[in-house]
This record gives C-alpha cells, sequence and structure tokens, in this order.
C-alpha cells in the first residue's frame, strides 16, 4: 500500500512547499492525500479536488487567520474532525507539516503508519515571552520523539535535538523548481523596478519602502501577494506616485512579476528572530531569476549576500536608510550588472529537483 495522507493547516491554495512535496511523491507512484484546515471557509465550494495529481480534502471550522488563542476552539475542532476522519482511512505514511499539523497527525493517527514531522521553521522563536518559549520547545521536543522521520530546513531548528532522534534527521530546504523558473525572461526597464513578491505580512517594512521611493525619479515599487497587510497597505498606496499594491497572484503569473523585477526587496522586521535566520523560498528564487535583491541588515541573509556581492541590505525601520541606498543603486545602476554576473555563478546551485530526492530515504 503506497497510501500518503499529508495534514496542514490551511486552505491548501495550494500551499507551494507542500505541493512541491506531494507532487514528487505522486511521480514516484504514490497516491497522496493532503487533509487541510480551510478556517476562513474561501474553499467551502472545493472540500474535495484534484491538483497536479494531489488528491485534497478541506474541513472547515471557521475561525479568523492571526486572532491567537480565539482558533482554539476552531483548531480543536478540526482535530475531532479528522480522527474520524483517519478512523476510516487505510495509510503508509502520515507526513504532518508544521508544529500544529503535527499534533493533529499525532493524536489522529489511527494505524500503524510512519509518522513524519515536516519542520518548516524554528517554532521556539514564535513566542514572543519565554514561557511561551519554553513550553513551544518542550513540545517540539516531544513530537519529535514521537515521530519516526523528521524533516527541517535550517541548522538552528535541530540545535537541540536529543542525540537519540539524529538518524530520523533529513534536510530538506524550500529552494525553487529551477526548471519553472528558467521561464523567467527579464524585461528591460525604463527606470527601477523594486519588486516584493510573496507573502505579505510585513506592513511597517514595506510602508517604509513606498515611503522611502516617493518622489525618486524612474523608481517604482511594486508590492506582489496577499497576507496580514494587503488590506492596509493597498489602502494607502495612492498616497504614494511610485507605489502599486497588485494583491495574489496565480502559480504561473510569478514568472512574469520576476521578469520585470530589476531588484526583490526580501526585507521583515527584525522584531521577529525567525525572520532574522531563515532563507525564504524568495531569497533562491532571485537567485535563479539573477535578481539583485535588498535584505534586511543583522540577518543571515546580509552574510550571504555580501559575501556573494549580489545585492544590498538595509535597516527596514529607517526610511532615510532606504532612501539612500535605493537613490544609489539607481544613479549607479552599473553595480546591478555586477550582482547579475556575480549570480549566474550560483544560479543553479540551490535545486528542488536534486534536494527533493533524500525524501526516498523515508518513503521506502
Amino acid at each position: 500500500m503506497n497510501k500518503v495522507i499529508m495534514i496542514v493547516t490551511n486552505k491548501y491554495n495550494p500551499d507551494i512547499r507542500v505541493h512541491k512535496e506531494a507532487m514528487y511523491l505522486v511521480s514516484k507512484g504514490y497516491e497522496v492525500e493532503v487533509i487541510c484546515w480551510d478556517r476562513e471557509n474561501e474553499c467551502i465550494d472545493r472540500e474535495s479536488e484534484n491538483i497536479d495529481g494531489v488528491n485534497i480534502k478541506r474541513f472547515f471550522p471557521f475561525s479568523k487567520y492571526g486572532s491567537g488563542l480565539k482558533q482554539i476552539r476552531a483548531y480543536i475542532t478540526f482535530l475531532f474532525e479528522v480522527k474520524l476522519y483517519l478512523s476510516r482511512k487505510k495509510y503508509r505514511y502520515l507526513h504532518c507539516h508544521d508544529l500544529d499539523g503535527m499534533l493533529i497527525g499525532l493524536f489522529s493517527n489511527s494505524s500503524n503508519s510512519k509518522l513524519i514531522f515536516d519542520m518548516h521553521e524554528f517554532y521556539e522563536m514564535q513566542g514572543e515571552k519565554q514561557k511561551y518559549k519554553s513550553l513551544i520547545k518542550r513540545v517540539v521536543r516531544y513530537l519529535q520523539n514521537a515521530s519516526d522521520a523528521i524533516i527541517y530546513v535550517n541548522d538552528i531548528q535541530v540545535k537541540n535535538l536529543e542525540k537519540k532522534n539524529i538518524e530520523k534527521l533529513l534536510y530538506i530546504p524550500n529552494y525553487p523548481i529551477i526548471s519553472d523558473y528558467l521561464k523567467v525572461i527579464k524585461k528591460k526597464n525604463d527606470g527601477l523596478q523594486i519588486s516584493y513578491i510573496g507573502a505579505v505580512r510585513q506592513y511597517k517594512e514595506l510602508k517604509n519602502l513606498m515611503e522611502a521611493c516617493d518622489g525618486i525619479e524612474n523608481v517604482r515599487v511594486s508590492i506582489h501577494g496577499s497576507g496580514t497587510s494587503y488590506r492596509v497597505l493597498n489602502s494607502i498606496k495612492d498616497n504614494y506616485i511610485n507605489a502599486e499594491v497588485t494583491g495574489s497572484y496565480g502559480a504561473e503569473e510569478i514568472f512574469e512579476l520576476y521578469s520585470k523585477a530589476d531588484i526583490l526587496y526580501s526585507v521583515y522586521s527584525k522584531d521577529n528572530p525567525q525572520h532574522m535566520i531563515s532563507y525564504p523560498v524568495k531569497f533562491f528564487e532571485a537567485i535563479v531569476t539573477k535578481t539583485p535583491m535588498i535584505v534586511s541588515k543583522g540577518s543571515v541573509l546580509e552574510k550571504f549576500v555580501v559575501e556573494k556581492d549580489i545585492g544590498f541590505a538595509v535597516d527596514g525601520e529607517n526610511v532615510d536608510e532606504i532612501k539612500n541606498l535605493v537613490t544609489y543603486i539607481n544613479d549607479n545602476k552599473v553595480i546591478l550588472e555586477k550582482c547579475i554576473r556575480n549570480l549566474e555563478k550560483i544560479q543553479f546551485n540551490y535545486s528542488w529537483e536534486e534536494v527533493v530526492k533524500r525524501l526516498d530515504e523515508i518513503y521506502v
């Protein structure tokens, strides 16, 4: 029996990281079903569907993203609905994404399946208070001990791993599918196009970019994507003559967005330690599309960008610093050509097609 059940706690429209893994397993002959939680009922007319050979099953306990502990009742309802659903299923692998997905899987597993903990983030950094960090740390350790395999994306995630779990580890960073991004053909812009492409969550940093670039001749800021800060940024965009906020985009549209981008803006709040130690997928998308980037000062990305000379670092809270950097680049575009030449040297070093093959060590 080659049945795989995956669990995610989003609406799966789709979740790109999860979908890439699921598609790989389908290509290897596995039957994959993704169980997901559409908490805001956005896909209520699509309870079940098939995307690229991956079967999707959605549940709809209602809650609001970002409402914190108010979501617990709906989360518990989701847990019991999944538990009942799985009690009627036969499967060989239960592949649980993120901390909340793994908790659902652990308490819902109704067979002797292999239990996989797919860790997308460093969860101990998500609690603002030390008491929450300590609790999260204990929960993560418990789930790691209960798992048969642990997938991680960053070395800091397994810094405190118990020795008995070392053999469970599998490093699968979230690289892009390189063959897809070869569709990107750069277009010649009259001015300087600075683009943000991804989940729009960092209101302050993106607003500061819009403010810093406002009125700089031949500079355009484009913010693409949806997220918790999209609506408020969209509501103020008309205050800035150089800015556009476009909202969500389709899977194929992302290639056109990169083709228009002279610089990728990948700056996040330094108040969230998670942002300072993570390598977001857009970072690797910029590399494969040969797009110079601006990243957060003090982050691991800054060290990489400076070492490879493929972009710039800035304090996202400092409007004047952002403005000075953008003005400098705009007046000296030859430095972007140097960044592009350096990006060409590493363009194909971060391939999802290669790293995803490590799943074969679990799926045997």
